[in-house]
């Protein structure tokens, strides 16, 4: 791929640029992982609603995210990646304004389709001029910095929201998103030069888009009305099938299309195939645990919303700082090292709270095993991430992060709707773990034949 000349800081202070950009991408994961204490709270503020609706207010961010985040990367290569992130980051502003001001749960619902939409929006740009912007020397650093951001703004969401919930009310888990894209788009303008690829490129397949999104939303429509409707119901099993169809046709077209969303080509590489199928279970299992232990905290438990945010950061927070100390090292012995054990610690440490945990709370064991799960978790998630483009030739490493991260949104969307039902609907805080726990278990260990066979080890 021919790139036009890097974007160079007019200002001359390259940490203000980079800093900037983290800002920027510090909007997904805290507008992500901050529904973890809403969740709860939301349903306080809208009485009435059922809990499979009010699970779409989540649902939609991963689901839209699913659908566009490929798309977005190359727009901001053929338009500009500066542009793009100002046109996302304002978007992002008008979502979270829309939200905080949300009379309803639709309102709500379509405000964070917009915020999905602006997060894929800002996640492609903000990378892409990370990328065209630092000098080759620096990128380690600046890659590690990028990932501990992910990590930490990810830890950061349940605690402040939690702060800002309780003191303000649940409309601040929104404003609490408006002065962070003010800096953004003050100084990115000030910062940075625009950059674009010298190649122009068409947008992939939209119906591509809307299959993956449609077959998402329909897996995700069985799981969180399978109380309600009862799980052998046919209008939940249909719904579960036809998404699984409707995937699979996806995947037909994908092959067979000129420009397809996601180039399933690369799946002819072993590791790539691998790691992304390995991905897609794994993911699934952590956000559900993630999101589905945070209701359990806070609803069934009695725990504030501040509580509840403390409690869970330590899953998000030594995930992140974990992977890039493991990401030092996994490049020169192979990933699977990390893998294999990081995923046993992470069965481990699960079912020691399986165990402990039950309808009283134990606020020591949580954050311990919380912390342990993090720790698992960072051995894992940026080795499968890393392990997806290692074989990948390195003018084809977008397109097998794409993969990647598509992979990641979709298992996030199934993830969190299970988390989700698991803690709604069970009629205890034991019952509830007893679901979540065996989910998470199973999940894990269905992960492991895939990852045991990943093989990055330098030749």
């Amino acid at each position: 791929m021919t790139a036009a000349a890097a974007p160079q800081p007019v200002t001359g202070h390259p940490a203000i640029g980079l800093t900037t950009l983290v800002i920027a991408a510090s909007l997904t994961g805290i507008g992500l992982s901050i529904m973890t204490v809403g969740y709860p709270a939301l349903g306080e503020a809208f009485p009435g609603t059922s809990d499979p609706t009010l699970s779409w207010v989540t649902n939609i961010f991963t689901i839209v995210g699913a659908a566009t985040l490929v798309p977005a990367g190359v727009l901001a290569d053929r338009l500009g990646r500066r542009r793009m992130l100002l046109v996302g980051t304002l978007l992002f502003l008008v979502g979270s304004v829309l939200g905080g001001l949300a009379p309803s749960v639709a309102v709500l619902i379509g405000a964070r389709a917009v915020l999905a939409v602006a997060s894929s929006i800002i996640n492609t740009a903000a990378v892409a001029l990370l990328l065209a912007t630092i000098p080759a020397n620096r990128l380690p650093l600046a890659v590690g910095i990028w990932a501990v951001a992910g990590g930490t703004s990810s830890a950061i969401g349940p605690p402040v929201g939690g702060l800002a919930i309780e003191w303000f009310g649940w409309e601040w888990m929104f404003w609490l998103n408006i002065p962070f894209c003010f800096i953004v788009l003050i100084v990115v303008p000030l910062v940075y030069r625009e950059s674009r690829s010298g190649e122009t490129k068409a947008l992939p397949d939209p119906l591509g888009g809307v299959m993956v999104a449609g077959a998402t939303a329909l897996v995700t429509l069985g799981i969180v009305q399978s109380d309600p409707w009862g799980w052998l119901d046919w209008k939940v099993v249909g719904s579960i099938i036809g998404g699984l169809v409707v995937f699979g046709l996806f995947v037909l077209r994908t092959w067979h299309h000129p420009n397809p969303l996601v180039e399933l080509r690369l799946f002819r590489f072993p590791n790539v195939r691998r790691s992304n199928l390995a991905m897609l279970v794994f993911a699934s299992s952590w956000f559900g645990m993630f999101f589905g232990f945070t209701v359990i905290v806070i609803r069934s438990w009695g725990w504030t919303p501040i509580e509840g945010g403390f409690a869970v950061a330590p899953l998000a927070l030594f995930a992140g700082v974990v992977g890039v100390l493991i990401g030092r090292v996994a490049h020169r012995t192979g990933h699977r090292m990390f893998i294999l054990p990081g995923t046993a610690i992470y069965v481990g440490g699960t079912i020691m709270l399986w165990v402990v945990l039950g309808d009283e709370p134990n606020a020591a064991v949580f954050v311990a095993g919380m912390t342990v799960i993090g720790v698992a978790t960072g051995m894992v998630f940026p080795s499968l991430m890393a392990a997806a483009v290692v074989d990948v030739p390195p003018d084809q490493h977008s397109l097998a992060s794409g993969i990647n991260f598509t992979s990641q949104r979709v298992a996030t969307t199934i993830g969190v709707a299970l988390g989700l039902t698991f803690a709604t609907t069970a009629a205890s805080a034991s019952e509830a773990i007893d679901l979540l726990m065996g989910m998470v278990i199973i999940t894990a260990v269905v992960s492991l034949p895939f990852s045991a066979r990943i093989d990055t080890r330098p030749r």
